[in-house]
């Protein structure tokens, strides 16, 4: 270890306030390390969601950069495990990802597609907040991208479109392997008097679900017309990251399956499957999907 936190154990507070001390330091490898050491301790007193939470800004933060990487070696296998064995545990994420894989294999590739695409609306209103955070900007062009997803719905790209998509996604992908994701302080206060980080994405690996569901759909897009019937099958993997788990999980210390709002983006997700089970014309989906793009999930 790094002799930071000494041999004597801490409680939770204390953890707590040094790793907010680091987060506004930028002292990378020590943060990784009292996120691990955070994620132990709750993992210790059965609050296996809240050990996920801090287990995996640990594992990112190793793993995005090779100073930090080298300099984590003495804890970063145990804190690897851990997360492989969280994997198999009981919570939220993990019974509702499940249930989201089993439901998909019921849909054609098209279904697959509008059920991800329905789930991504949802994200633009919170990537509207987000932008406004040190070099987050990338995420305020996430209004123009649905607008040519939803303008290839009825027409086929132009070739300056696909460009712009695939440029996109270079940065995006950049954007998530950048030290302004991670930062802690690239957050935005909301109305109700919390704050939502950008690391918040971290969850889950929702920033790299999604770019993997945006790549596949880009690339299915750029066929032309008949977009569904020539691309990769659809990622579903990051319909339950619309949860946004790890804001609700560092802000409030209750069980977050009794949080309102998680309980209404869950109906939301299961809404959409009843929706696409109906097989809706392409209308019908472009109304509910701008509907959603206007929706703040987080109010």
């Amino acid at each position: 270890m790094f002799g930071l936190f000494g041999s004597k154990k801490k409680g939770l507070e204390e953890l707590k306030e040094q790793a907010a001390a680091l987060e506004k330091e930028r002292k990378w490898s020590k943060l990784s390390e009292a996120y691990y050491l955070l994620g132990k301790e709750y993992q210790a007193q059965g609050d296996l969601e809240r050990a996920r939470l801090y287990l995996e800004r640990a594992c990112t933060l190793y793993s995005n950069f090779d100073e930090i990487f080298d300099a984590c070696q003495s804890f970063m296998d145990d804190c690897d495990e851990r997360l492989g064995a969280l994997e198999e545990e009981p919570l939220l994420h993990n019974e509702l990802l499940e249930q989201v894989e089993e439901k998909a294999e019921e849909f054609s590739n098209e279904e697959k597609y509008y059920w991800g695409l329905l789930s991504l609306a949802r994200f633009e209103y919170v990537f509207q907040r987000l932008c406004a955070a040190s070099g987050c900007e990338i995420l305020g062009e996430i209004e123009k991208v649905f607008d040519l997803l939803v303008h290839s719905m009825r027409q086929d790209m132009t070739e300056e479109e696909q460009e712009y998509l695939n440029d996109f996604m270079g940065r995006f992908y950049e954007f998530d392997n950048s030290e302004d994701f991670v930062d802690a302080g690239n957050q935005v206060a909301l109305p109700c008097g919390n704050n939502l980080q950008v690391f918040d994405l971290n969850g889950n690996d929702t920033v790299t679900c999604l770019s993997l569901f945006m790549d596949k759909c880009f690339s299915a897009l750029s066929q032309g017309a008949d977009w569904v019937e020539v691309g990769d099958e659809a990622e579903v993997d990051f319909i339950p990251c619309t949860l946004l788990l790890d804001y609700y999980l560092r802000n409030e210390d209750k069980d977050i399956r009794e949080n309102a709002k998680i309980q209404a983006e869950i109906a939301r997700i299961w809404s959409d499957a009843e929706f696409i089970d109906t097989e809706p014309e392409t209308e019908e989906i472009l109304e509910r999907l701008n509907t959603y793009r206007k929706l703040d999930i987080l109010a």
